[in-house]
This record gives C-alpha cells, structure tokens and sequence, in this order.
C-alpha cells in the first residue's frame, strides 16, 4: 500500500519542467478515510532525506497519522 502511494504521488505531483538541480521530497499519509499529501522542493538531496526524515519523526506525527501509513521519497528533477 505504501509502494502504491509512493509511486502515484511521485506519478502525478511532480511537475513537468523542474530544474536539475532539485530534489523534491514527496510525502504521503492517512489518516481515516483521508489521504494527505506534500510536495516540497529542496536544494540537494542531503537536505531533501533530512527533510524527510524530520517529516517522519515529527511529534504531531504520532499523534495525527500512524506510523505505517506515513513516509516519504526524494526525488531528483530532470
């Protein structure tokens, strides 16, 4: 189910002309019935994991969305 999100966020959110040097950092979550989900550009892709990875640790997190159904990818632009 992750994989499927993943992969249609980053099919439909990522925009046609992006500048090579982009990263994207393209999240999803749910919670109930309701499906969220984020596009955020970053500089490189270290910025674009730590990013990512405070997207994921976030208190509100916990409290807001369950962990198995919350995560992330970064994404080079072409």
């Amino acid at each position: 189910m992750r994989k499927l999100i993943i992969s249609l966020l980053a099919a439909l959110a990522l925009p046609t002309a992006v500048n090579a040097e982009t990263w994207w950092l393209m999240a999803a979550g749910r919670y109930g019935n309701s499906s969220y989900n984020w596009s955020i550009p970053t500089n490189s892709e270290k910025e674009c994991e730590f990013a990512g990875q405070n997207f994921l640790n976030k208190k509100w997190r916990r409290i807001i969305l369950t962990s198995d159904m919350i995560d992330y990818v970064c994404v080079k632009g072409k």
